[in-house]
């Protein structure tokens, strides 16, 4: 990961070529995607809105060539453009500017926002929608793969615009941590460790997730967009509920084994759901308990 940081840093001609076969390949294999995106941010990062632009606008002419040339479609930056170049280079250039890493990543939060809204503005039943988009996918199925389908789906089409809203801010979370930690390797190391491990998002993020679970549980006919917001902030407080591991593992001196049995969890389907939660719930107490100032440094 150094190497391709090192590369990215070389010229706008090498991070125009990392961040366009990165895109590429995020098409065949999404994650690769959010290198990309990192590619973009690092730029922002270090070297400020004007490079990074630059490297934007090469990108998207490079990709809409490979586009065209592999799959005969030359829009194909569009959807990283909007999704997560442009977002990054909000998000970058604001952590460049106040150093702060929470008030970033709740920008990320706002892109979620806008999908959400977005959403709603442009489809006039966005659970119907979802759910005849799902029903399509299973009209292959024998009639008993349906009938036990069909009830999980439609319980899926109601938090579809939600969690789309949610692994948007995600991406764009993720690319942001990723740029700033090749930032740190290459220029500062051990400055996104700190930032990350003291990384608080403040009590009103906590409030606004209390109203939302509220709001989710009387289920308000009139307040739809509101109740789809709920899985982006739970998102928001799950990446704080990380870093409220990690932190406490680093003051305590604890085994690295505790972080990752907690990735193990997260990416075990059967228990994802639950261990998301609870990340989440830890990150808002946190934001009233600040369980990492209660440790002092090397107290078990």
């Amino acid at each position: 990961m150094r190497f391709l940081a090192n590369t990215i840093m070389r010229g706008p001609m090498a991070a125009i070529l990392v961040t366009s076969v990165a895109a590429m390949l995020g098409l065949l294999l999404p994650p690769l995607g959010y290198l990309s995106a990192a590619a973009v941010g690092l730029v922002t990062l270090r070297l400020g809105l004007i490079e990074a632009g630059k490297v934007v606008v090469g990108a998207a002419l490079a990709t809409a060539v490979l586009g065209a040339v592999a799959v005969g479609n030359a829009l194909i930056p569009l959807a990283f453009l909007l999704v997560l170049w442009l977002p990054l280079l909000v998000t970058a250039y604001s952590l460049r500017r106040s150093g702060d890493l929470a008030r970033s990543l709740l920008l990320t939060g706002l892109f979620g926002v806008a999908v959400v809204f977005g959403f709603h503005a442009g489809v006039a039943d966005p659970v119907g929608w979802w759910r005849e988009m799902l029903h399509r996918m299973v009209e292959q199925a024998t009639a008993e793969q349906r009938e036990l389908l069909l009830p999980v789906l439609d319980e899926m089409a109601s938090l579809m615009t939600g969690m789309v809203g949610a692994a948007v801010a995600l991406g764009i979370a993720l690319s942001l941590f990723l740029a700033r930690w090749w930032q740190a390797v290459l220029y500062r190391a051990g400055g996104f460790r700190s930032e990350f491990h003291a990384l608080r998002l403040g009590r009103g993020l906590t409030l606004v997730t209390v109203l939302l679970l509220a709001l989710s549980w009387m289920q308000p006919a009139a307040l739809p967009m509101l109740t789809d917001l709920l899985p982006l902030a739970l998102v928001l407080n799950m990446l704080q509920g990380i870093a409220v591991v990690h932190g406490l593992v680093a003051r305590s001196g604890a085994n690295s084994g505790w972080v990752v049995a907690m990735y193990v969890l997260l990416l075990l389907p059967m228990v994802t759901t639950q261990t998301a939660l609870t990340l989440a719930v830890a990150g808002m107490v946190d934001n009233w308990m600040d369980f990492r100032a209660r440790i002092g440094a090397g107290k078990p």
